[in-house]
């Protein structure tokens, strides 16, 4: 496919992918009359393919799982994009089967991972009517993207990295007490 780098760019996904065909659907919604859905069909590059998707530890292959699964992209203006591949089970040695690991998207989500952030980042600078309008979702699935965004941030960060030890403690009747 040409172009590989700007696709990369526009569907929000890195070297880890590889993007097999790009294609311009009619999108059957609720209230879409005629409006577009663009289709990237991808798949993990080997190096990545067969991970645990809770973990990410390699894992033997299991079985196909249900087949090809979506997760919705970032939308281009009024033109939706999904993000297309199939979704093997892998069998881990910790938990057991479970869906393989894609590196576009969290574990359990149906959204790529620039979508999540998004989402994220609107739930904390804007309206709840104006995070559901602008991405399309419900309010019940922002609380479930910000609940997994928050669960990725806390596993890198750690929240008392620049906190200070305190040299003395307070006690209940407001005398201070060295440690």
């Amino acid at each position: 496919m040409r172009n590989v780098r700007l696709w990369r760019g526009l569907l929000g996904v890195d070297k880890r992918t590889v993007i097999e065909a790009v294609e311009f659907e009619e999108f059957e919604g609720q209230d879409a009359e005629g409006a577009a859905l663009v289709v990237a069909r991808v798949r993990p590059r080997s190096g990545v393919s067969r991970r645990c998707g809770r973990c990410g530890r390699r894992a033997s292959w299991y079985d196909r799982g249900e087949g090809r699964r979506r997760w919705r992209g970032l939308d281009w203006g009024t033109v939706q994009v999904v993000l297309e591949a199939e979704a093997p089970r892998v069998n881990c040695p910790t938990h057991g089967p479970t869906v393989a690991a894609v590196p576009w998207a969290r574990h359990h989500a149906g959204h790529t991972l620039a979508f999540d952030d998004t989402v994220a980042w609107l739930a904390v600078a804007c309206s709840k009517t104006a995070v559901c309008e602008l991405m399309r979702v419900a309010w019940r699935t922002v609380g479930a993207i910000v609940a997994r965004v928050w669960a990725d941030t806390e596993k890198t960060f750690d929240r008392f990295a620049d906190c200070a030890a305190s040299a003395s403690t307070r006690s209940p009747t407001n005398a201070t007490t060295s440690t």
